[in-house]
């Protein structure tokens, strides 16, 4: 979001961009300052620590001041009326309606960025959010989606008309770094997860994959980086290995540091919507290993710039074998994810396509 949003400021496009969070204390002291730091308006509100569905019921009742925020944008840009971007999906339902948007100073867009519920046995939940989908229709929101999985699912699960979104990918800024270590005459081959540490993202598997591998002689080393309810499993590992596998903890800026000593990115997520860890690969060359869900295939091409796998220890550790035992196919898939990333995914291409559904919420 921050990125788009500077992006925009540098387009010239818009009088003023501001950027505003709504966040609990688990939100990482390094986000809250970098956000400081960034030369946009800025605005935080708090909210308490709770699970998804209760947190923005939560907002419905003690919601932040987003008329304040608005206000106070216009009145530092001069203007009258503006455009507020949500990026919460269906659940910004809760925020609408705005006096802003009543009083016609402000337009709504809502951007999806992965529908992964499915409210199985839960009824009364499923309902709720059905609810806060449906104000967005009923206050006339613009409603964007980064990739074109999540629009099935927002059908079926929320009864949401898929012909009513545009879809606009992530986006991320180009960068001078390049990744694949590998290629450059380093003899082990370097791997990493970055994300969420949680099971469903599948970094046990690429542990397992990669253990397996080195108890055959195969020159290999692990990175996790991220944060997740698995850190401390990661950690005891990283510490149990001998130094083939690092755990990198939280960090801010991965495609700069991490993601740069890497041969391969994996993901082996049970569910995804477009992750930003696939542009941020593409964006330096670096080969993505990733299972077929959710938006990952509108990105990520079998043997064209990565690898798309099932999600076992023994597709791993044979996507890892190919990669390892084939460095023109390795060096081929990271420059065709960089022409990707260029043709689909720098920010001014993003910030292009979203100031045309700008235009028309407006």
């Amino acid at each position: 979001m921050k990125e788009l949003a500077m992006a925009q400021a540098r387009s010239g496009a818009y009088p003023d961009v501001g950027i505003g969070i709504i966040c609990d204390r688990t939100w990482p002291a390094a986000c809250r300052d970098e956000l400081r730091s960034c030369e946009l308006p800025n605005y935080v509100a708090n909210t308490p620590k709770a699970f998804g569905t209760a947190q923005f019921l939560w907002q419905r009742i003690c919601g932040p001041p987003l008329g304040d925020w608005i206000d106070d944008l216009l009145s530092r840009a001069k203007v009258e009326k503006c455009v507020v971007h949500l990026h919460n999906a269906w659940l910004s339902g809760v925020f609408l309606p705005l006096k802003s948007a009543q009083r016609r100073k402000a337009k709504i867009v809502v951007t999806f960025h992965g529908v992964n519920a499915h409210f199985r046995r839960q009824p009364v939940r499923r309902r709720v959010h059905q609810w806060m989908a449906r104000r967005l229709v009923k206050y006339n929101a613009a409603l964007t989606s980064v990739d074109h999985a999540n629009l099935k699912r927002a059908q079926t699960l929320l009864k949401l008309n898929p012909d009513e979104f545009t879809v606009i990918p992530n986006g991320i800024s180009d960068t001078a770094a390049r990744a694949c270590p590998y290629l450059n005459g380093a003899r082990t081959f370097s791997v990493g997860h970055v994300g969420s540490i949680v099971p469903a993202k599948g970094w046990r598997i690429l542990v397992e994959a990669a253990d397996q591998l080195r108890r055959a002689g195969v020159a290999l080393k692990v990175m996790v980086a991220g944060r997740g309810s698995d850190a401390d499993r990661v950690k005891e590992l990283a510490g149990q290995s001998g130094g083939w596998l690092t755990y990198k903890g939280f960090v801010a800026n991965p495609r700069e540091t991490v993601m740069k000593e890497l041969d391969a990115l994996v993901l082996m997520s049970e569910q995804e919507g477009l992750p930003m860890a696939i542009i941020e690969a593409f964006s330096i060359g670096l080969p993505v290993i990733a299972t077929p869900v959710g938006g990952v295939p509108e990105a990520v091409t079998n043997g064209r710039n990565g690898l798309l796998v099932w999600r076992t220890v023994d597709a791993m550790t044979a996507a890892l074998r190919r990669l390892m035992g084939d460095r023109d196919l390795l060096r081929s898939m990271g420059a065709q994810g960089r022409r990707d990333f260029e043709e689909r995914f720098e920010i001014s291409r993003i910030v292009s396509r979203y100031h045309a559904v700008y235009q028309g919420a407006v």
